[in-house]
């Protein structure tokens, strides 16, 4: 069977995934950071939709978790559980930001989707940051000059990582896709995202965990479509 395939604008994206994020079970706080960082794998021509779903799955069915430490440059759950990637995104944005110029390297304990952390990474403005994958794959991004090089399979999930921002003398593949980052932004804007329709339709289904249904009062009063629904 044919995958198909749903064109959605931009906000689209940040809207429903934000509220995707609050029905999987992420505070507010979480949610728009989240958001924010999965709608930047569709400027590098993946698709956020089949990225994000795993990562609200293992949230919401409790596999995956929020409360984590670092140590000793080390990100990881207490219990046991796997790092959620909706939490550790705004983490590693918030550490990287902290020395701006100084060489950092983080590594991150079992995390659900490691390509949910390229979105943070980029955000934090570093000059050239890689994000690998342990295991032997010899998966990794490089983010780096308005650029994102991909090499390995960047959707293996569960999968610790490593973080290394500043660190002069790190090459990927010459046969590594590269990715304009700013070009895929705009058009992103201009023509929209093209998403798996199957991981769009859980992406709905956990939005619509935020929706309380209506009542007669509630649609007297003004909420809800013209329509009455």
């Amino acid at each position: 069977m044919a995958t198909s395939f749903v064109l959605l604008s931009l906000n689209e994206i940040l809207f429903h995934f934000s509220r995707a994020a609050a029905g999987a079970g992420a505070p507010a706080g979480i949610c728009d950071e989240f958001a924010s960082n999965a709608a930047w794998l569709a400027f590098i021509d993946m698709d956020p939709a089949r990225a994000v779903m795993p990562a609200l799955d293992a949230l919401a069915r409790g596999e995956s978790n929020g409360d984590l430490v670092i140590r000793d440059n080390r990100l990881a759950c207490p219990d046991g559980r796997m790092v959620s990637a909706l939490f550790a995104g705004p983490v590693i944005t918030d550490r990287l930001s902290m020395a701006p110029t100084e060489p950092v390297t983080l590594h991150v304990e079992k995390v659900d989707v490691p390509l949910l952390l390229a979105g943070a990474v980029a955000s934090a403005g570093r000059d050239h940051t890689r994000l690998s994958w342990h295991g032997g794959s010899g998966t990794a991004i490089d983010i780096a000059g308005g650029t994102a090089t991909l090499e390995g399979d960047s959707t293996r999930t569960r999968a610790a990582v490593t973080v290394v921002a500043n660190a002069p003398g790190t090459t990927m593949s010459s046969s590594a896709p590269r990715h304009a980052i700013e070009e895929g932004r705009r058009t992103a804007l201009d023509g929209g995202i093209s998403v798996d329709s199957s991981a769009w339709s859980g992406i709905l289904a956990y939005y619509a965990r935020t929706l309380v249904p209506s009542t007669a009062r509630s649609r007297s009063e003004g909420a809800g479509p013209s329509d009455g629904t």
